[in-house]
């Protein structure tokens, strides 16, 4: 306590240094803060989006299916399953997805297009996919007057293969049995642009997908939608549990895989690219601990001869250590008090308002209005952690100086 005491002294003793000092590192926490906390809640905003627009938070596949997809890799598409699956713990929706290639025609040219068969309006409640409509209307599951079946196509084949809706549009491929799949569909609606994710999509009716490809009954993915993208391993336990629970999937070869493990990829690249943002926090903390190591060096130089007396009348060499450290702590647990104090209203409103952007950007066919942060307990505790951790490493230096001090040469300074 005595330490304490004195060392709190010892940072009042020069205000305006201390004062300039605080400044630096308050700004510090508080520019890292921000930094991090935009950071991550751009992150949170993209795999919101990505995960509820397109791969959902769970997915239920055949094994082996997503390192080596093949049409015939199928999962049922009935109530038995469909029942188990939503009684899993968090499940808030599902979709069935069939999803395969085929080469799609207009009138005069073709085109390879990504076909997925879905359920229309379970499908628009899990992926919002008419709001991605660009022309048109959204699909039906039943046949037009003409008693073909209907579909949307991506921006980019309707430009080249020069469709627009109320087209006819003809699909070629091969079936699950080895036959050559062929049909004639009408197309209703156009989905986003030519540089959005979903420019190359055909997307049917799922009866429809399923006739096409001889998958009576099947589909490749159910797609899990929870309540939270960051809960995604904890659903899946939930849905392998449910699974388990049930003699007629227990055995069954069915895979049960968290976002994080459909696009792995993506989550991989995703995390080194926060590692990145991580490193230039810790390079602006270390600047700013430069600033607090030279403060802690002037305040020993000047207080040399004050340390030689210390030790002439026995104060051993660990105690001047410690002061050393104890004033270079308090000066680090201010700064992070008041940092925090400046930070958090202005996280909490990046959190809840954000940074409108004049315009929308795209980033991988996802579109952004806002920089939003992130509010939680680690935008505050990873700063606080690098300030609390620099600013003991640089004082350690001066500290060491302080403690291998002569006496007599020390006092030679009064």
């Amino acid at each position: 306590m005595l330490l304490l005491r004195l060392a709190w002294r010892n940072v009042l003793r020069n205000r305006r240094r201390t004062i300039l000092t605080l400044l630096s590192m308050v700004g510090g926490y508080v520019i890292v803060t921000l930094v991090l906390s935009v950071n991550y809640g751009s992150y949170d905003q993209m795999l919101e989006q990505y995960t509820r627009d397109s791969i959902g938070h769970v997915q239920v596949t055949a094994d082996q299916y997503l390192d080596r997809p093949r049409l015939q890799r199928t999962v049922p598409v009935d109530e038995s399953l469909r029942g188990q699956l939503s009684q899993a713990q968090g499940v808030r929706m599902l979709t069935p997805r069939l999803e395969s290639g085929a080469l799609a025609y207009g009138e005069e040219r073709s085109l390879p297009v990504e076909v997925r068969g879905v359920e229309p309006d379970q499908e628009d409640r899990l992926s919002r996919l008419s709001n991605r409509l660009s022309a048109g209307r959204y699909l039906s599951a039943e046949r037009d007057g003409h008693g073909q079946h209907e579909a949307l196509i991506g921006a980019r084949v309707a430009r080249q293969l020069d469709l627009e809706p109320g087209a006819d549009l003809v699909l070629i491929a091969q079936g699950a049995d080895g036959s050559l799949a062929n049909e004639l569909y009408t197309v209703v609606g156009i989905l986003g642009d030519t540089e959005a994710v979903e420019s190359r999509w055909v997307v049917l009716p799922l009866a429809a997908a399923q006739d096409f490809y001889v998958l009576p009954d099947q589909a490749h993915r159910w797609i899990i939608l929870g309540d939270d993208f960051q809960r995604a391993e904890r659903l899946a336990a939930a849905v392998r549990s449910s699974l388990a629970g049930d003699a007629n999937w227990a055995d069954n070869a069915l895979q049960v895989s968290p976002w994080q493990v459909v696009a792995r990829e993506f989550y991989e690249t995703m995390q080194a690219d926060q590692q990145g943002g991580m490193i230039a926090s810790y390079i602006l903390i270390f600047l700013v601990c430069i600033g607090v190591l030279n403060t802690i060096l002037m305040s020993v130089m000047e207080r040399t001869g004050e340390f030689g007396v210390l030790k002439a009348i026995g104060t051993p060499p660990h105690r001047l250590f410690g002061m050393i450290v104890l004033e270079t702590l308090v000066l680090a647990t201010l700064a992070c008090g008041l940092g925090f104090l400046l930070a958090w209203p202005i996280n909490l409103w990046l959190t809840l308002v954000g940074i409108p952007m004049s315009e929308p950007i795209e980033v991988s066919g996802l579109y952004f209005s806002h920089f939003r942060g992130r509010m939680s307990w680690d935008m505050f505790a990873i700063p606080t952690a690098l300030v609390w951790f620099t600013a003991l490493l640089v004082a350690l230096y001066p500290a060491t100086r302080a403690a291998r001090l002569t006496p007599l040469d020390a006092m030679r300074r009064l």
